[in-house]
């Protein structure tokens, strides 16, 4: 299982309907293949709510769920995941574990504490609480998108550019590298994404997940960039655009 470090946050999906043996299991609401990067359940969920907007349209009713963190907190260890309706049935996309229809009826939407209830005792390890929605607010998409760097040897910035690419079609979105220091000591490079989502300022990085912050400010300035680095790894260092 993948899982992501920070506000994080993937997208389960638990319970079935009741059903008769005769009947067929509903379709899914869409075809989806995952982006494959580490960490990735809240860059994974957000990108699933980009699709789902694309083919249903941008009122169609999506939401990104997490849990682990009250709306105060950062960098904790947490889950998210991605609640969506179509018609008659509420589903949830789990990067883990693909389509599900959630037991919950459509009226009840809006009921975080319901919604999540089924979902939530799938990851008895992880701290799960105060679960809570995100949801994007209009963005235009980047001008000039990042690349994805598919047959990069560094795993991370291979990681960080491919999501990137997929992010920026809905939202500008840059991407950085820099230095931090490992837990033996050593020198280590890495990547990271950064975006906005549901008003946050968002930073995705493979080993660590993504971390929405309660913070404004471009994308592009290294420095505060450079500060946020510093709460997920600290002592981050040499900052630079890739």
């Amino acid at each position: 299982m993948k899982f992501a470090m920070l506000w994080l946050g993937l997208a389960v999906v638990t319970g079935t309907e009741a059903r008769t043996p005769a009947e067929k299991p509903p379709p899914p609401p869409l075809q989806h293949p995952t982006m494959g990067v580490e960490n990735g359940c809240f860059v994974e969920s957000v990108v699933f709510s980009d699709a789902f907007q694309e083919k249903y349209g941008p009122t169609a009713w999506v939401r990104l769920l997490q849990w682990g963190a009250t709306e105060e907190e950062e960098v904790v260890a947490g889950h998210a995941v991605a609640v969506c309706q179509v018609r008659d049935r509420l589903w949830c996309w789990d990067i883990n574990s693909g389509f599900s229809v959630l037991p919950v009826p459509p009226a009840l939407r809006e009921n975080v504490e319901k919604v999540a209830a089924p979902i939530l005792v799938h990851y008895p390890k992880i701290s799960a609480y105060a679960p809570l929605y995100r949801r994007e607010f209009p963005q235009a998409p980047d001008p000039a998108p990042p690349t994805a760097r598919l047959t990069e040897t560094d795993l991370a910035v291979r990681d960080a550019t491919v999501a990137a690419a997929r992010l920026a079609r809905h939202r500008p979105v840059n991407v950085v590298g820099f230095t931090y220091i490992d837990g033996e000591g050593g020198r280590r490079r890495s990547a990271a994404a950064v975006f906005v989502f549901n008003g946050r300022y968002c930073i995705y990085a493979p080993e660590y997940g993504t971390v929405p912050f309660r913070v404004r400010g471009s994308l592009k300035n290294l420095r505060l960039i450079q500060e946020l680095l510093r709460r997920m790894f600290p002592g981050a260092f040499e900052v630079r655009p890739l």
